[in-house]
């Protein structure tokens, strides 16, 4: 932590904080498999970026 940046230092936090909630989630690993299956509900980020063509 000592070399890193506020950016970086705030981006590993907010990982851990979105993993935290995850964990703590009753349905937290039906969730995630879903997630990880391409069955959850919902459109994926990267398909809404190329809509919006985002690099």
């Amino acid at each position: 932590m000592d070399e890193a940046d506020e950016e970086t230092i705030d981006g590993v936090l907010r990982r851990w904080w979105l993993r935290a909630q995850l964990y703590r989630d009753p349905e937290g690993d039906r969730i995630h498999t879903a997630v990880r299956s391409g069955t959850a509900p919902g459109t994926p980020a990267s398909t809404v970026l190329r809509r919006l063509g985002a690099p």
